[in-house]
């Protein structure tokens, strides 16, 4: 005799012995954009473009997700608005398609960079046109000096990506 116990402990097992799905990197990928402020479809249409070969259709994009044709055509205004898909035309077809920018980490370091430098601009202003006390003063002294660590960090990374896609 089962109990119902024992199935779910195999379901379990199965579970993590079974290979990934393309869905579930799909899903994993939109709740990690999520967390960057992203709608969580948005996130689905990035994931699922990053995985395919070629470039989708609206109407493909919807229907390999489930949703809506109206909540893919916004969400991937979104996303090329934020640079990270472009849409693409096919000679003779008068739909659009959509694929991820060719030259994504590079747009995406430099987003974050420009983030960073103003985030500097408004600590610094801060720093030179505030009364601060002491304390406050040191603290936004530190968080300066991390994020001009984190920010070098970026820029190196970024240059060494250039001069590799250069070869």
């Amino acid at each position: 005799m089962t109990t119902g116990r024992s199935t779910t402990a195999h379901r379990r097992r199965s579970a993590v012995g079974a290979k990934p799905s393309k869905k579930d990197f799909v899903e994993r990928l939109a709740v990690a954009c999520e967390a960057d402020g992203l709608p969580r479809i948005a996130g689905r249409i990035f994931g699922l473009l990053l995985i395919c070969e070629h470039e989708l259709s609206l109407d493909e994009i919807a229907e390999e997700l489930d949703a809506s044709k109206g909540s893919a055509s916004v969400n991937t205004r979104l996303l090329e608005q934020r640079g990270f898909i472009e849409r693409v035309s096919r000679h003779g077809d008068r739909r659009d398609y959509y694929r991820i920018m060719p030259d994504l980490f590079e747009r995406t370091m430099e987003q974050r960079l420009a983030r960073w430098y103003r985030f500097h601009e408004i600590v610094s202003y801060g720093l030179g046109e505030l009364d601060l006390s002491p304390i406050v003063r040191n603290r936004l002294m530190d968080f300066d000096t991390a994020y001009e660590n984190v920010r070098d960090v970026i820029e190196t990374a970024l240059a060494k990506w250039r001069t590799r896609s250069k070869r």
